[in-house]
């Protein structure tokens, strides 16, 4: 045989062989920086305006149905949008010049699933992160250094598990498909759809790697939303979705429970609790049960302040329920508790197989003194707050305003009312009807189409209060609705919640006693997180047997010992709480109002020894609240009346020594201000120190 013929008879098989290395040049190096960057102004935008959203908006919208996969996908979908368009742009460059042999659709699709994982990357890290700047700083962060690390593939081949695990970093798995094109593009033979199952089989594997990124950034943001809600929502357990019932609450519904005796949740406040009418036996609604178990505060060393909230209410469908307390008394926690916003500032929430357990942070107490928790239930329609069945179910019922106005700035009055109704679940063909009825019967008819950041603050106000009403909630909660209101309109939201009391249940909290006056059936005072007493103005009244209020105008020359001789003789048990250059007061006790007749004939006929006039007045709420707060008593026009002892050896006004000395400390002031470079001084030295503060902030978020 000739050499030719069994050169002839040898068959080519083409084998498998290992990739090309190339040497790295700076113009790959900048590419692929520059390439894995290119979606980092959506990323600051988006942390921006999600974490501002998720701040302000996202718990109302929560409150009131809107799912959690509802918020993600609606940003997911408006950037995609933002994406693709990015994608095409960028596409349209690089294929001109550096990919020229590759397939337009496949490089821009690659564009395309990076983008969309970067932008779900930045869902999770606003799950976990609290600050726009902490969730841009560290997208690009990742960014960047993924970038840096994926440089390697252009020197040296990794092992496949270090590529694959690598690759959960999406920068990392969208510069190794790059890195695949320069490969491809070297040879000739570019990205196209011919090749894609052969030699640009990995870039396929690229896309899948891309797409299971960005569906598990998307899971890890909503597992890390519900277990880490940050200020405001229910942490649920590391692993609740674990948990058989997660998966099946929405087969069986909610558990419920069955309502016991109407009083039995207030017993422990005796006689302070005046008993519901006959006709609302069987009505209760919301029922907060208490009980004290003790624990020793060590385990907690650095707890130095200790809080129990021994809340046990109930509160009736048909009736207007005002919470009233000083600022800082729990009221505004209580409608969060309520509404499923938040837990306590300080401790813990969780189910013991009871109900709820809390540790509160309050007053200060020793540190050796016993930790208290509070153990319970709560429930609303029966619908119990401890389980996840009925936190969800309890939306649906519920319309809530809270105390800072919550709205779309960009939208107008009838845009935020139609988003929300949409989000409430109103059907589509009735939204129209039921934004149209909220604008009536607030009166905001002529602001409808007013952007919301242009409203005064009363216009906010109301729309927070439409917005809470919108679906025809069962239960209304509303955190002080009326601050900042002008009386008329005051008097109109008023009106309009005793119309629609029937059938509802309003629980509001306020801090003006006036207004709890009016409008409530039913008054709760809470005060330092504990229940006082819960009744109608006239029970509240009559309790703390605070009486009338006699004011008498008096001349110069009248004897003031003599009027209030003539006063004990007619009400021996008469207090005198003080008087004011010509004007003195006295308190009446409720038990002689029968002696107000010949009192009054009395001051008539003393008429010629210098007394002027004088008017009886009932004891107020604000009284009442100061009563309870043991404040010192308040005359009808809110003096305090305090001070030393007057000559009858009863409470009078301060001394003329006293006064005399705040007068000289008023008129000193400003005297002393410090001006020039010591005024410069001052203020460097004073913003500095509130950067500090900042910064010292800054760095406890990223804990």
């Amino acid at each position: 045989h000739s050499v030719w013929e069994e050169m002839k008879s040898i068959a080519g098989v083409r084998m498998r062989s290992r990739s090309v290395i190339f040497t790295i040049t700076l113009e790959y190096s900048y590419f692929m920086i520059t390439a894995v960057m290119c979606f980092s102004p959506f990323m600051y935008f988006l942390s921006v305006n999600m974490v501002r959203e998720k701040k302000q908006l996202k718990v109302l919208m929560k409150t009131m149905g809107l799912q959690d996969i509802a918020f993600w996908l609606s940003w997911s979908l408006l950037y995609a949008v933002y994406v693709m368009v990015l994608s095409c742009l960028l596409t349209a460059l690089v294929v001109h010049d550096i990919f020229s042999l590759s397939s337009f659709p496949l490089m821009v699709l690659l564009f395309f699933l990076y983008g969309q994982a970067c932008i779900h990357l930045v869902f999770m890290l606003c799950s976990l992160l609290r600050t726009s700047k902490l969730v841009s700083s560290m997208g690009f962060l990742i960014t960047f250094l993924s970038g840096c690390l994926s440089l390697a593939l252009l020197i040296e081949n990794l092992p496949e598990p270090l590529k694959w695990f690598l690759g959960l970093s999406c920068p990392f798995a969208f510069n190794a498909g790059i890195a695949k094109v320069f490969h491809l593009e070297k040879y000739g033979m570019g990205f196209t759809f011919s090749n894609l199952m052969g030699e640009s089989y990995f870039l396929f594997s690229t896309y899948m790697l891309l797409l299971f990124d960005s569906v598990l950034y998307l899971l890890l943001a909503l597992y890390f939303d519900r277990v880490l809600p940050g200020k405001y929502g229910i942490p649920e357990a590391p692993f609740f979705c674990l948990k058989p019932s997660y998966w099946l609450r929405s087969r069986r519904g909610p558990t419920r429970g069955t309502c016991g005796p109407a009083a039995s949740s207030e017993d422990h406040l005796g006689d302070n609790v005046e008993p519901v009418p006959p006709e609302f036996i069987g009505k209760e609604a919301i029922r907060l049960r208490d009980r004290n178990c003790c624990h020793p505060a060590s385990f907690l060393p650095k707890l130095h302040h200790l809080f129990i909230l021994g809340l046990s209410l109930t509160i009736y469908e048909g009736q207007i329920t005002a919470l009233l307390g000083h600022s800082g008394a729990g009221k505004t926690t209580l409608l969060n508790v309520l509404s499923g916003h938040t837990l306590p500032s300080e401790g813990r929430m969780g189910n013991d197989g009871m109900g709820w357990f809390r540790s509160w942070q309050g007053p200060a107490c020793s540190t050796s003194s016993p930790l208290f928790l509070q153990t319970g239930s709560g429930t609303i329609y029966s619908y119990k707050l401890s389980e996840m069945g009925g936190r969800e179910e309890i939306p649906e019922l519920i319309g809530i305003c809270p105390q800072v106005n919550t709205h779309f700035e960009v939208l107008t009055v009838k845009e935020n009312l139609k988003t929300f109704a949409e989000i409430k679940g109103i059907r589509a063909k009735e939204v129209e009807r039921e934004v149209q009825s909220i604008l009536e019967l607030l009166d905001i008819s002529n602001i409808q189409d007013t952007q919301a950041e242009k409203l005064s603050g009363g216009q906010k106000r109301k729309l927070s209060i439409g917005i809470a009403m919108l679906g025809n909630p069962q239960v209304l909660l509303l955190d002080e609705p009326t601050a900042g209101l002008d009386p008329l309109s005051r008097h109109r939201v008023w009106s309009l919640l005793r119309e629609h009391r029937a059938g509802r249940v309003i629980l509001f909290s306020t801090q003006f006693m006036d207004e709890a006056d009016i409008l409530a059936d039913r008054k709760a005072f809470i005060s330092h997180g504990r229940l006082k007493c819960v009744g109608s103005s006239l029970f509240l009244k009559k309790k703390w047997g605070l009486g009338y209020h006699l004011r008498i105008h008096v001349s110069e020359s009248c004897d003031l010992q003599n009027v209030t001789s003539l006063v004990k003789q007619y009400i021996p048990n008469v207090i005198f709480s003080g008087h004011r250059q010509h004007e003195l007061r006295y308190k009446l006790p409720l038990e002689n109002v029968n002696k107000f007749p010949d009192l009054f004939i009395g001051l008539d006929s003393f008429s010629d020894q210098g007394i002027l006039n004088y008017g009886v007045s009932m004891t107020t709420l604000e009284d009442v609240f100061l009563r309870l707060e043991g404040e010192a008593t308040v005359d009808q026009e809110g003096t305090i009346m305090a001070g030393g002892w007057n000559q009858w050896g009863e409470a009078g006004p301060q001394c003329p020594e006293e006064t005399e000395l705040g007068s000289l400390l008023l008129a000193g002031t400003g005297e002393a201000a410090l001006s020039g470079s010591a005024l410069w001084r001052q203020q460097v030295s004073a913003m500095a120190w509130v950067h500090f503060l900042n910064l010292k902030s800054s760095v406890k978020n990223l804990r």
